[in-house]
């Protein structure tokens, strides 16, 4: 029996109910925009009560949905600040936290006229960062890495995808940069950095790469970045990271410990949860001139 959109949309929504699942009702529409290769969401109601294209692959796709599987997943795609990016189960899905580390990047770098000519995105996953950096940055120098090869395929892909240029080292922490003695005026990263497993959700767990979230010393992978800058950063540089909302205090020792300039300066802001999220670290800049508080 052929289905119609609506009927296929109906009928997913009943499963839901009758299932007590917890599926977004904007997902099932999402679905069939997917399988019917539609453009947006007014060309599925233009077609809504026509016959589905691949009920099929779109059965297929629900019952990973039903599972719990994370959408982003299951259409490979996922949306970070103002890039569409190919993902699946070997990166880390964007989140809006990281968006948030850009915006505040990207403010600094722009009302301060910050030099950006090099740019290093550390433990990049998709090439989220490095990618929105290139976007927003298109005559920088950017060099994206990950100590995952899978990774480091996907991101390149996203480049291809997206027709912005990066570079891709395969590293793990600073050993290639270190290696190849390479510097750059802009260094950020997302690095895993949660230690109890408690706080990370049952479904990250279960399809998310753990190597991305987790790790057993979460203070290990800033402090080898404060203990080499002067190998990886020019004279005048921006650091930027996102950590987990219990370092403030130790990674405010960790500075203490390797950045002893007068013209560096350190803050922490928070994310759009009231969190402690991100760590700034500015070097070589007239740093009285830098419009920063801590939220």
């Amino acid at each position: 029996m052929n289905l119609t959109n609506r009927e296929v949309y109906l009928n997913s929504l009943k499963e839901i109910k009758d299932n007590n699942l917890d599926v977004q009702q904007s997902l099932i529409y999402q679905l069939l925009i997917k399988v019917n290769n539609f453009n947006n969401f007014t060309s599925l109601i233009v077609n809504f009560d026509k016959e589905i294209k691949n009920i099929k692959l779109f059965n297929e796709l629900f019952t990973r949905l039903k599972n719990g599987e994370p959408f982003e997943y299951i259409v490979n795609e996922a949306s970070f600040v103002s890039l569409l990016l190919y993902v699946d189960k070997n990166v880390l899905i964007p989140r809006v936290e990281t968006e948030g580390l850009m915006t505040i990047v990207n403010k600094l770098i722009d009302d301060n006229n910050l030099n950006a000519s090099t740019i290093i995105d550390m433990c990049t996953g998709s090439g989220c960062i490095g990618l929105y950096m290139k976007k927003t940055h298109p005559n920088s120098r950017v060099i994206v890495s990950d100590i995952s090869s899978e990774a480091l395929k996907i991101a390149k892909k996203n480049s291809l995808n997206l027709n912005l240029e990066i570079e891709t080292l395969l590293s793990d922490k600073l050993d290639e940069f270190l290696k190849n003695h390479i510097k750059c005026d802009v260094f950020l990263s997302n690095p895993p950095y949660v230690e109890n497993k408690d706080d990370i959700f049952e479904k990250v767990k279960k399809y998310e790469p753990m190597n991305a979230v987790f790790v057993e010393n979460n203070d290990t992978f800033y402090e080898e970045c404060f203990k080499h800058y002067k190998d990886i950063m020019n004279e005048k540089f921006l650091m930027a990271f996102e950590i987990n909302y219990d370092q403030k205090e130790r990674l405010t020792n960790l500075i203490g410990k390797y950045f002893t300039s007068e013209d560096t300066k350190f803050l922490f802001l928070k994310d759009i949860y009231n969190k402690d999220r991100y760590l700034i670290i500015l070097g070589g800049y007239d740093v009285a001139y830098f419009q920063m508080r801590d939220r």
